[in-house]
């Protein structure tokens, strides 16, 4: 702890009397992981457990495949149907599948009093979709089963939509009119947030109270509008659900005449469907992993190049006082450690700015920085907030990585100026100038 308090003390009169590197050292160093935290940041909301997709670690999903024919190139690719999902998914009892009709995601709403019908998002989904995604509800509960079954026009909304129409998050037995049809509520919660895009709306109802959730557009009816999120008990039966739901995949496949159904490689995890493209063919996520890895080397290495060369011209000023220490017979590592010390409070100083930037950055530019990296990014509706909680910034896993990223790129800058200068000769060292 002393030889700590040496080392700030010192890495603090440093900053004093080298302002001007000072502050290059700690913007540069702010900047690098400032630029990697936005990764890491849209990289963690859109892969870890957060409000309302708290399950995303034990989730499964399919959201398309191809029909493709068996005695020419024929071939049919998009969104799964409702007869895929009842015949290869919902047999296996160990699982809950949430179920989303992805056709007609927004609606209108005739607000008494008022002329101007009022354009809400909303999610046609099945009783199942409360149970995978455990929304929070502030008043009443979801529409039970027997609701679904007979197609009843039933409706849960957020509380900020309860709160616009009946100024009260206790909506439960009020009537909304949607598309010129009547939904009694039934059930109230907190609102979710479009980062989790797959799950927000203002109003969720039964896709059963609609003509045509039965319908396919590919000739084995098994293509349609339809995603499916299959929730397993546990992380550790992910494969062995998905290992089950291929078997029914191939059973289902030689039931079939003319064509052959391909799920792509699909059931997918959180992080693999968050990369998936195209419906009519796979991913290669090993590519996708290297992708990434090598950008964010770049975004060390780079910076970490200069800084070092800085690093190096300062400590060659120091080296009559490094030669003095050991002429006194400080050991090498002890002066290494000495400056790889003092250059980790720099980077510390200038992690935290980067972190503090890289939150503000994603604050003012949530309506558009989760589309990075995305082929068909998905636009917000109009007038729609993009909430960004503490909760999904303020976390350990992300304290983690900015502290790695501070470590890290301190070695790269540090580590070998520091092992030239303690190991310069000593008689070179006590005459430098």
């Amino acid at each position: 702890m002393n030889k700590l308090a040496i080392y700030f003390k010192q890495a603090w009169n440093l900053i004093k009397q080298e302002k001007l590197f000072s502050s290059i050292y700690i913007i540069g160093t702010g900047l690098s992981i400032m630029i990697v935290m936005v990764l890491s940041i849209i990289l963690y909301l859109k892969i870890a457990n957060i409000y309302p997709e708290t399950n995303r670690d034990r989730m499964l999903i399919v959201k398309s495949g191809s029909e493709n024919a068996k005695n020419n190139d024929d071939n049919n690719s998009g969104q799964i149907s409702l007869k895929l999902i009842e015949t290869c998914f919902m047999p296996l009892k160990e699982v809950k599948v949430a179920i989303i009709d992805t056709r007609n995601d927004a609606g209108e709403l005739q607000i008494a009093g008022s002329n101007e019908p009022v354009t809400v998002a909303v999610k046609r989904v099945n009783t199942e979709f409360w149970t995978v995604f455990p929304f929070r509800f502030i008043d009443g509960k979801p529409f039970t089963e027997a609701d679904f079954q007979s197609g009843i026009a039933t409706a849960v909304i957020s509380e900020s939509l309860s709160h616009r129409l009946f100024g009260t998050a206790e909506a439960t037995g009020q009537t909304i009119d949607m598309d010129f049809k009547s939904f009694r509520v039934c059930g109230v919660v907190k609102d979710a947030s479009f980062i989790t895009a797959k799950t927000y709306a203002q109003i969720w109802v039964p896709f059963t109270a609609f003509e045509g959730y039965k319908d396919s557009w590919s000739p084995e009816g098994l293509l349609g509008h339809m995603e499916a999120y299959i929730l397993a008990p546990s992380s550790k039966d992910l494969s062995q659900v998905k290992g089950k739901i291929n078997e029914n995949i191939n059973r289902l496949n030689q039931t079939l005449k003319d064509y052959e159904l391909t799920l792509h490689g699909q059931p997918d995890e959180q992080w693999q469907s968050a990369f998936r493209v195209y419906s009519n063919e796979g991913t290669d996520f090993n590519k996708v992993i290297i992708q990434y890895s090598v950008i964010f080397l770049i975004l060390l290495l780079v910076p970490a190049i200069g800084l070092s060369g800085m690093i190096e011209s300062r400590i060659e000023r120091r080296l009559a006082e490094m030669g003095v220490r050991r002429a006194f017979g400080a050991p090498v590592w002890n002066l290494m450690g000495q400056i790889i010390s003092e250059n980790f409070i720099f980077t510390l100083l200038g992690g935290a700015l980067g972190l503090l930037v890289s939150y503000l950055f994603i604050l003012l530019g949530r309506n558009w920085i989760l589309q990075i990296g995305q082929q068909f990014p998905s636009i917000p509706p109009e007038g729609t907030n993009v909430a960004i909680t503490p909760s999904m910034l303020l976390n350990i896993p992300l304290f983690a990585i900015a502290l790695g990223v501070c470590f890290t790129l301190n070695l790269l800058c540090a580590l070998i100026p520091a092992w030239r200068a303690a190991h310069k000769e000593i008689i070179y060292s006590l005459n430098a100038k």
